[in-house]
């Protein structure tokens, strides 16, 4: 039988079967396919998770960061205020610096909150044949994304994906 493809399309078809049988896997069964991950931080009850410094529009920063932000426009104040800066950043503790922030500064988003980390599916995003391939859609729209990575799923006992992979894996090529 033969089949009629592009010059393009054949080289295609040859570099992805390559890269469909040489690429890791991460550990999942064949066959895989990619999609990209977002690690946020999400709050969480007392008790649970990392305190933090929530700071307003879904941001959430550790304590040195909180007092970077401060010091940042600390120098507008009077005096006095600077002292009373001084004093919070003295004691290092989150409630310390948050009450500045809300009393001082007008900050009123500012509270310390419970925070741990959580992986979703971006969605959106489609899935991928290839790691390569989900990698590069990363760097290319990372500046939408939250800390984002590859994810390797298994397609396992989807007949119809496992039988398109096993061809794409399997063909032979003939040079045209």
């Amino acid at each position: 039988m033969k089949i009629d493809v592009q010059i393009e399309d054949y080289q295609f078809l040859k570099e992805l079967q390559h890269e469909l049988n040489t690429q890791d896997t991460d550990g999942n069964a064949q066959p895989v396919y990619w999609g990209v991950i977002e690690t946020k931080k999400v709050g969480v009850p007392d008790g649970c998770g990392e305190p933090k410094i929530f700071i307003g529009d879904g941001n959430v920063v550790d304590i040195e960061e909180a007092i970077e932000k401060i010091d940042e426009d600390i120098y507008e104040f009077s005096e006095s205020t600077k002292k009373i800066w001084e004093e919070a950043v003295n004691k290092q503790n989150m409630d310390s610096v948050v009450y500045f922030a809300q009393e001082y500064l007008e900050w009123k988003d500012w509270r310390v909150i419970n925070v741990r980390d959580k992986n979703s599916l971006v969605e959106n995003t489609g899935s991928f044949l290839t790691k390569r391939a989900c990698q590069k859609y990363i760097d290319n729209n990372r500046h939408n994304l939250t800390n984002p990575h590859t994810y390797a799923m298994t397609a396992l006992r989807n007949k119809e994906f496992e039988r398109v992979v096993r061809i794409l894996r399997t063909m032979k090529f003939v040079a045209p």
